[in-house]
């Protein structure tokens, strides 16, 4: 028999050998569709064992079975094919399973070693634990693991595998509903509610945009940055430009983060975020200086930021961390962030956000800091607290939080209107904050 099924173009880089495979993006894009597809195919062709995960699986109805007896279906393969409560039977002996990693430990898991496939479903849940024990695992000659799924985190271990650092034996494609040729008008006219709805929302839904986490600190003004163009690898330090600042959050078993900014008209120039735990004052201090040479800006530096605890961090040293920065620096150099309330700060990283522009590259860790910042969840009350979660993306949010009290110190309200600053040409004199904010035009004259 001779069984023809068609396949959106973008997907077609999947249909050759590869180890890994992945296809991510937003709802419509057809990636359960073409994987459940490959699978009925598998089994036709030769004789294949498949295993179709989650990561989380308390049912038969949390898996992918439905979705492949419809293929069956469809293709009218009922008579080849066997649907069981709990499996699949095949032509040539072939089968398929489904199963939860979160059942799975180091032992038990060898069961699927024999396995031809395994094919992960809404990989965005898969845990870094599971994905170090499936990878392993599946091993047989000539074996393949699918992944399928629509973006959540930067840093979920699925995104960082394919999107950040790949192995040479693995292929992604992002497959969107405008790469579906039969993207129904059902589905068409839901997507156009909900972008009226919540935009953000949406990007993440249809278009497979990172999500913004429930208690985001700062995720809907960094999408906002995203979509207006202020996340670019053309920022760059301008010579004729205002001195550089550098903003911090000091520590020595948790990761220090440093920015360095560079203030210009109508907002803020972000050049790079460096961060990393174990180091002390004395490994941090040539780090800086060898940064704001890199920057070009050894000969314009307006000041390091140190946190308000400066004065009593040690990093394990006899001597503060404020005076080992002055006696490197000088004074004038270096100051000191005003001790204040975490609304205020998490207030004045809001309100500065808007007018600011990353480098994409040289910033990326400290960009994705500023998505994960999350407000800390209460298991008793259910609802977020007003603190946020002390984890790793706390240091280079806290970093930028003390920045942009500095850029606030002592300056006009910023006006809540946000000001376009990507091609802005700046003033190519050395100026002061203030004569830079003088510069700008009151609210009341603002269109």
């Amino acid at each position: 028999m001779t069984l023809q099924v068609q396949v959106p173009r973008k997907l077609k880089p999947l249909l050759y050998p590869k180890r890994y495979k992945g296809a991510y993006g937003g709802r419509g894009g057809a990636k359960s569709h073409f994987f459940a597809e490959q699978v009925i195919l598998a089994c036709l062709t030769r004789s294949v064992r498949v295993v179709c995960i989650r990561e989380v699986q308390n049912t038969i109805k949390d898996s992918v079975r439905q979705l492949l007896a419809d293929k069956i279906t469809k293709y009218g393969l009922q008579d080849l094919f066997g649907i069981f409560d709990s499996e699949i039977r095949g032509p040539n002996n072939s089968f398929v399973v489904f199963k939860g990693m979160q059942s799975y430990n180091a032992a038990n898991i060898k069961s699927l070693e024999g396995f031809d496939i395994a094919w992960v479903e809404e990989a965005q849940t898969l845990s870094q634990n599971s994905l170090d024990l499936l990878i392993p695992t599946i091993r047989k000659d000539n074996s393949e693991i699918w992944f399928s799924w629509n973006p959540q985190h930067k840093t979920d271990p699925v995104d960082k595998f394919f999107r950040k650092n790949p192995p040479p034996e693995a292929i992604s494609v992002m497959v969107n509903w405008p790469d579906n040729p039969w993207f129904p008008e059902v589905l068409k006219r839901q997507m156009y509610h909900d972008f009226l709805l919540d935009e953000d929302k949406a990007e993440h839904i249809w278009n497979g945009a990172y999500g913004v986490l429930q208690g985001s600190i700062l995720g809907k003004w960094m999408n906002k940055a995203r979509r207006n163009g202020r996340i670019h690898d053309q920022v760059q330090y301008d010579l004729k430009g205002s001195p550089i600042l550098v903003s911090s959050d000091l520590g020595f078993r948790d990761t220090a983060s440093w920015w360095y900014w560079q203030p210009c008209v109508g907002g803020f120039r972000l050049l790079k975020y460096q961060g990393a735990s174990g180091w002390d004052a004395d490994d941090w201090i040539p780090e800086v200086q060898k940064t704001i040479t890199e920057l070009g800006a050894e000969k314009n530096l307006g000041k390091i930021w140190l946190p308000h605890d400066a004065r009593a961090k040690t990093f394990q040293s006899k001597h503060s961390t404020i005076e080992k920065f002055l006696e490197a620096f000088g004074t004038g150099l270096v100051g000191i962030v005003p001790q204040s309330k975490k609304a205020d700060q998490i207030s004045a990283a809001r309100r500065v956000v808007l007018h600011c522009e990353f480098n994409s590259l040289l910033c990326e860790d400290g960009i994705d800091g500023l998505d994960a910042w999350e407000f800390e969840y209460n298991e008793e009350t259910q609802a977020f607290s007003r603190e946020p979660l002390h984890n790793w993306a706390s240091h280079p949010s806290d970093a930028f939080a003390y920045g942009s009290q500095v850029m606030e110190m002592g300056l006009p309200e910023i006006a809540p209107s946000e000001l376009p600053i990507r091609g802005v040409a700046v003033n190519h004199n050395t100026v002061t904050m203030d004569e830079l904010w003088a510069m700008m035009p009151k609210a009341s004259e603002r269109v």
